[in-house]
């Protein structure tokens, strides 16, 4: 789901709450007025752990946000290091493992550009493992044939090349569980229509914004923990710093 799918069911189900929040005030006015305060501590409580749960939830999209930029960054330094180390093999072999990383810098931009759909997403993650195991086959090759130190830093950093791309794919399956979600959606639902009901204005408009704050706060959680839609996205800079870096002669 988009964000801003997730934004109209969140502002739904919250304006749905308040409303039938202040149709039982106007059925049953006479019991709210009875059991106000009992009603608005057990708003309060609501609330309060509502509250405690975005603020978790907030924490933990953050954190899941800041390790997919990182690996970005780093998978960017290991392949401009890889890059930087053709240098050490002989001429036949530097050629081919540079022709090699240029079109897969481009092929790793593409895993994150690719967004939502499957088609590029399968088709970049073959593309990748093509890539890897012809980078691979050469250095092997060049290793195999010189058995020095020099070949074994190339083969080194190659491997840490290979790793970082699962490391980057495991952090955008990593998100927040649709069940949490979901307990995040039912329980602003009850405290929306509980303020609702114990809210004595008469002003309707003012009910209503409590649950377009709610909803616009989960959204933008929700923004943060989708990596390949929505406003707020891991970028790319230093991988296309990296392809202007490789393709220049």
């Amino acid at each position: 789901m988009i964000p801003g799918s997730f934004f109209i069911i969140a502002i739904a189900t919250f304006a749905l709450a308040t409303a039938c929040g202040s149709w039982v005030r106007k059925k049953f006015s006479a019991t709210v007025q009875r059991e106000g305060e009992s009603l608005k501590t057990l708003e309060s409580a609501i609330l309060a752990l509502l509250g405690l749960l975005l603020g978790f939830t907030f924490a933990m999209a953050v954190s899941r946000f800041d390790a997919r930029r990182g690996l970005a960054i780093d998978e960017a330094n290991d392949i401009g290091t890889l890059w930087l180390r053709t240098s050490l093999l002989s001429d036949g072999a530097r050629n081919a493992e540079r022709a090699l990383i240029v079109r897969y810098v481009h092929t790793r931009i593409e895993f994150l550009a690719a967004g939502r759909s499957r088609e590029r997403l399968a088709q970049t993650a073959r593309n990748t493992a093509q890539l890897q195991n012809e980078i691979w086959g050469i250095a092997a090759q060049e290793a195999n044939q010189r058995r020095d130190a020099t070949s074994g830093l190339f083969v080194s950093v190659l491997n840490d090349c290979i790793d970082v791309t699962e490391k980057r794919t495991a952090a955008l399956e990593n998100t927040i569980p649709t069940a949490a979600w979901a307990m995040l959606l039912i329980i602003g639902g009850i405290g929306c229509g509980l303020v609702a009901v114990t809210f004595q204005g008469k002003v309707f408009g003012l009910r209503l914004l409590l649950p377009l704050v709610l909803a616009c706060t989960l959204a933008m959680i929700y923004d943060i923990d989708s990596p390949r839609s929505g406003l707020i996205r891991v970028h790319q800079q230093s991988m296309e710093r990296l392809l202007q870096t490789v393709q220049t002669p």
